[in-house]
């Protein structure tokens, strides 16, 4: 089957966008409006604020204690050995519990975060391979420098386009996705 232009006519320089992008004699500039969709990234989770101010301020505490307690030895020397035990652990002991309490916000937002993004993921990657569907459908003719889709070729009952500027085809890719629900639409 021979596919022609919309514009030109003519069947001999068109090709399939997947089969053009491996064509080495496109530019950089054509090959970036040809290229596919990119697929969905997984959602990235950031750290909950309230564990971050938690490991500054535990982190603070420490620096602080260590720097009291290198001035003080001198008033260490004349205490006795459960004030000198008190001193050196109580320096340590809110930093712990504060670092142990951040710890576990942080597991916990992290958890629940984690899920949250992952219910949209199965949304994005059916939109992706839709999408892939409608790029895969396009056609480049390499004698105007245009993209079409030839009829029935995203949809059994899709209509040929007109020609398409480059530069608009990356457009046309996304929205050329109808919802989910169309009847004749490829699931999958």
């Amino acid at each position: 089957m021979a596919v022609a232009c919309p514009q030109c006519g003519a069947p001999d320089e068109c090709v399939p966008v997947p089969q053009a992008l491996a064509d080495v004699r496109l530019d950089g500039g054509v090959r970036a409006l040809l290229a596919p969709p990119p697929q969905p990234e997984p959602v990235r989770v950031r750290m909950h604020t309230a564990s971050i101010v938690l490991f500054s301020v535990a982190g603070f505490f420490l620096l602080s204690g260590l720097v009291s307690l290198l001035n003080s030895t001198a008033s260490l020397d004349d205490g006795n050995v459960a004030y000198r035990a008190g001193r050196i652990v109580g320096v340590f002991l809110l930093p712990g519990i504060l670092t142990a309490i951040g710890l576990v916000v942080h597991v916990k937002a992290r958890a629940k975060r984690t899920w949250a993004a992952e219910q949209g993921l199965p949304e994005r990657q059916a939109m992706w391979q839709r999408h892939m569907r409608v790029w895969q459908a396009g056609w480049l003719c390499r004698r105007c420098w245009v993209a079409f889709f030839p009829a029935g070729s995203v949809r059994p009952d899709a209509p040929a386009s007109a020609a398409i500027p480059l530069a608009h085809f990356p457009s046309w890719v996304m929205a050329g996705v109808g919802p989910v629900s169309v009847p004749g639409w490829p699931q999958g």
